[in-house]
């Protein structure tokens, strides 16, 4: 069979030549959805982390701006010392119903953990509580029922404070974080709003547990005096402290799960006028921020505060 000259096959020079090419075209395409993979995993890690402490702000915001006391609006009841004819059997006046009712009161709330007296209206006053610069616990009226129609109130019992980390071996845990990191852990109880105990954290009944950061190293609450337009570690050192709060400062202190620590400073406010600040900014460190709306710079009567007191 007669057979071409003219054609030709690839020479063993071309192929080396071709499979070389082809070698880097495949190492670029692997080396760049490598890269892809590994920019997918970090972004979904930090977008995890933000979005841990970010949850955890608008459920401390959420309660904090509506933490309730009648003082806000009202005055508390004076039970003044007025002899009462009780004794002798002759409570037919009006006064001495009063009188027996303001005893009444103030025999109750001696014993009280979670009220110190009434208002002026009768509306019982909460006793806000804070043994320590990294516990907190108060009334507010943030509650909201999860079902229709439930036995429940909006008004609550709320703790913030920490508790030590269980750690499971089973989970990866980077190296940089230390071992007596604790939880940052928020307790509520709203099956019984006007209860006289604290809430228990044993209790699982009654109250309900959820840890709202992990790996916290540092927590700390400051409570705004208006009197002395600074900020106070302890409510016994603010007149009305432990009944009524102007504002709420937050230091915090806590490593993501690559091990980066990071800080934050947070101030709260609630929803009341006589407590809106001057200036609300968020301090933050290898974390992302958002700008302060227009309504958190602006100032009612003489009742601001800021950041920088």
């Amino acid at each position: 069979m007669w057979v071409s000259s003219n054609q030709k096959g690839f020479t063993l020079l071309e192929i080396l030549i071709a499979i070389v090419i082809l070698s880097f075209i495949t190492f670029g395409v692997v080396q760049i959805t490598d890269d892809a993979v590994n920019t997918k995993e970090r972004t979904i890690q930090i977008n995890e982390d933000n979005l841990q402490i970010e949850t955890a702000l608008a459920r401390m915001d959420w309660d904090f701006s509506q933490a309730f006391s009648p003082l806000y609006f009202s005055t508390p009841m004076t039970f003044p010392n007025q002899p009462n004819n009780t004794e002798t059997g002759d409570i037919g006046s009006q006064q001495n119903y009063i009188n027996m009712y303001r005893e009444q009161l103030r025999s109750r709330f001696q014993v009280s953990q979670h009220f110190s007296s009434v208002s002026a209206e009768g509306i019982p006053i909460p006793r806000y509580y804070a043994p320590e610069k990294n516990f907190f616990e108060f009334m507010t009226s943030s509650n909201r029922r999860k079902m229709q129609n439930t036995l429940q109130s909006h008004f609550s019992w709320v703790r913030y404070s920490l508790e030590d980390t269980q750690i499971d071996p089973e989970i990866e845990r980077s190296e940089l974080i230390p071992s007596n990191t604790k939880n940052l852990v928020r307790y509520i109880a709203n099956s019984d709003p006007w209860d006289d105990t604290r809430i228990d954290p044993e209790d699982s009944e009654k109250v309900k547990k959820a840890v709202l950061l992990e790996n916290v190293e540092e927590l700390e609450f400051q409570f705004w005096d208006l009197e002395k337009r600074k900020w106070e570690t302890n409510l016994r050192n603010i007149r009305n402290g432990e009944n009524l709060i102007r504002g709420v400062k937050m230091f915090i202190t806590w490593y993501d799960n690559s091990g980066n620590k990071r800080e934050l400073t947070k101030v709260f406010r609630t929803h009341w006028p006589l407590a809106v600040p001057a200036i609300q900014t968020n301090q933050t460190s290898n974390t992302g921020g958002g700008t302060p709306s227009s309504d958190q710079n602006q100032t009612t009567g003489d009742t601001d505060f800021n950041e920088d007191d």
